[in-house]
């Protein structure tokens, strides 16, 4: 979409230098997709802080890292129908 407003060029030149671009469009496109980045890094923080992150248990860790087939299952499945 095509927008027509009035930018602090001497800002942008400033900005385009810290984030390595080239025109303006991709400026201020960079500099929105940060100010993003840097608002959802804000809130993960603040839900880190004030405990409502959910974070899993160890049992619940283990429970997720448990291989979902036995280990030797499957060897042992193989040898099996080979004879």
């Amino acid at each position: 979409m095509k927008t027509t407003i009035d930018v602090d060029r001497r800002l942008a030149d400033e900005v385009a230098q810290m984030l390595g671009t080239e025109t303006l469009k991709d400026t201020v496109n960079a500099a929105l997709a940060e100010v993003r980045r840097t608002e959802l890094r804000r809130r993960l923080a603040a839900r880190v802080r004030n405990g409502t992150l959910p974070v899993p248990t160890i049992t619940e860790l283990r429970r997720m890292r448990a291989p979902a087939v036995p280990v030797g299952a499957l060897s042992s499945h193989r040898r099996n129908s080979a004879s």
